[in-house]
């Protein structure tokens, strides 16, 4: 049946079943709530990430899964009126209309459950049924705003984070514009920007960070805001990851914002930024929280050559061979055209010198840093030794020549173009010493199959804890435990259940509880809609009374 990827953009569903262990013994001790997410399948425009978020909740400790679409009430507004409206009047309508997707990742914030995606604000959910509760901050609280009267574009990371000092969470807004005429160059400000979980966002402006393909996730220690600009090229010109002609710039751009400089006094002022760089593109990042006076230490999962922004197609060829591609992998994104380190940084908060870098690599291993999992507990956020990574790895068939040929002189490249992989490199999921940046303990798993979406779950006993993720074959998905510190030992437990497969998957997040409902923070849908759509004609007008009465 090929590969599970070459299937991994087959049709979504939702599941509300139990499980059933299939090999091995679940532990004793293992329980909680296990959440992952990514778009659902398939695509209006045929790219893998432009699908609406599919949520999966799995009580652990009863072994239940549910699986269900995310609604969010831009989305019903924009369902509604394509299902109402002429196919004319509702393209009219909706031109530069960026509803929000929430496809990328959970998040926690206390024992809230947040969820975001790539443009939009992070949206609340209840943890128990997953149903939309409210978007966080109206449209008004941020600065950067794309206009439309319907479904405004607000553009923030998709991974903020807890404050464990301060009692909040910090996020960004940003907005990427063409650069005067270009059609392959952007150009942006970045807002750092602050939630307490009651009261509205507040923003700064950090002139000093000029962002060319945005923002992913933002990091915090005790004195810094730390954002670093993903690799990501985004081009004018290009649409749903199509006609691409720029690689990613090959570095890391890395800002760190002084916590003493984000005061009420100067919210929506400007404030300054130290910027470092670093060779790789970037990822995925976290920061140790603690620090050792002005010297920060970073982890950042470098990208190195994997385009995440290229959808490919029926005419690409795959490289060396020039076969066709699976028909599967149409709107899918290329394999990692080099091997991918994780790199450890320490850096000065006040001058941005790069003072000690070490890289974590096994060229023959690790290609596709996907997504990693850590103790979210409060000493190891603070400085935790561990960090476990999954890859991808590297499927010659999804190795295609437009992307080989765009990456073939990229400065930092560890495997030459003459050596890429002409046999599959197995997905794994890897144990780093984050301390030492050396193998702790790792698992490949079998051939033609991946592992995505680790999350890290403690023992309450005392002992190592779990790694759980999910595992899909060609024809299937199932749940994978391993013992957190001998991965090389295998699942201590797999549980699957008949006809549960799910289509590809993002980020993942780990809850020890789960609060029934949300507080009782919200923002009003019908606040960020401008008042010109009473001016609509009645047909019109009548879908979006009915939608906003609906969530009110």
């Amino acid at each position: 049946m090929g590969h599970a990827l070459h299937h991994a953009l087959e049709t979504s569903a939702e599941y509300d079943l139990d499980l059933t262990v299939t090999a091995g013994r679940w532990p004793d001790g293992l329980a909680g709530h296990l959440y992952l997410i990514g778009p659902a399948q398939p695509t209006e425009v045929n790219f893998m990430f432009a699908g609406p978020g599919i949520l999966t909740h799995v009580d652990l400790g009863a072994r239940h899964w549910r699986t269900s679409r995310v609604r969010t009430p831009d989305l019903a507004l924009f369902a509604a009126l394509r299902q109402a409206l002429p196919a004319a009047d509702f393209a009219a309508l909706t031109l530069g209309a960026r509803p929000a997707l929430t496809n990328v990742a959970p998040h926690l914030f206390g024992d809230r459950l947040l969820l975001t995606g790539i443009s939009q604000r992070p949206v609340e959910v209840d943890p128990a049924t997953g149903d939309f509760h409210s978007f966080l901050g109206g449209v008004e609280e941020y600065p950067e705003v794309a206009a439309h009267p319907l479904f405004a574009g607000v553009r923030t990371a998709a991974h903020p984070v807890e404050d464990l000092d301060e009692g909040c969470m910090w996020w960004c807004n940003t907005r990427l514009h063409p650069q005067g005429t270009s059609s392959t160059d952007v150009e942006g400000t970045l807002w750092v920007a602050r939630w307490d979980g009651a009261g509205p966002v507040q923003t700064w402006c950090v002139p000093g960070a000029h962002l060319m393909q945005g923002v992913h996730e933002v990091t915090v220690t005790e004195d810094y805001v730390i954002v670093t600009e993903i690799g990501f090229q985004q081009e004018p010109g290009s649409v749903a990851g199509r006609n691409r002609t720029k690689p990613h710039l090959p570095f890391t751009d890395i800002y760190l914002v002084a916590k003493r400089d984000l005061t009420a006094t100067r919210r929506g002022r400007t404030v300054p930024v130290t910027h470092a760089r670093v060779p790789y593109e970037s990822f995925h990042h976290f920061a140790a929280y603690r620090q050792d006076g002005d010297d920060v230490t970073m982890y950042i999962a470098h990208s190195n050559g994997w385009d995440l922004n290229y959808s490919l197609a029926a005419t690409d060829r795959v490289w060396r061979s020039g076969a066709a591609l699976a028909p599967g992998l149409h709107g899918f994104i290329s394999a990692p055209v080099d091997a991918s380190p994780v790199g450890r940084y320490v850096i000065d908060g006040r001058t941005g010198e790069v003072r000690d870098s070490r890289l974590f690599l096994d060229p023959q291993r690790h290609w596709a840093t996907l997504l990693y999992t850590r103790d979210l507990r409060r000493g190891a956020l603070e400085r935790g030794r561990y960090l476990w990574q999954a890859y991808w790895g590297c499927d010659p068939e999804m190795l295609v020549a437009r992307i080989v040929d765009l990456y073939a002189a990229h400065p930092w490249r560890v495997v030459p173009v003459d050596r890429l992989p002409t046999r599959e490199i197995p997905s794994s999921l890897v144990c780093l010493d984050a301390e030492a940046m050396t193998e702790q303990s790792a698992w490949s798993f079998p051939a033609g199959t991946v592992g995505e979406s680790p999350v890290y779950v403690p023992d309450p006993a005392g002992g190592a804890g779990w790694v759980v993720l999910a595992v899909h074959h060609a024809d299937r998905s199932e749940l994978q435990v391993f013992d957190a510190l001998a991965l090389a030992a295998g699942p201590v437990a797999i549980a699957g259940a008949p006809g549960l497969k799910l289509s590809v998957q993002f980020h993942s997040v780990y809850s020890p509880t789960l609060r029934p409902r949300p507080g009782d923070y919200r923002r009003s849908f019908a606040d960020d809609l401008d008042p010109s759509w009473k001016d609509l004609p009645v047909p019109t007008r009548t879908v979006i009374a009915q939608v906003l009465e609906q969530f009110a």
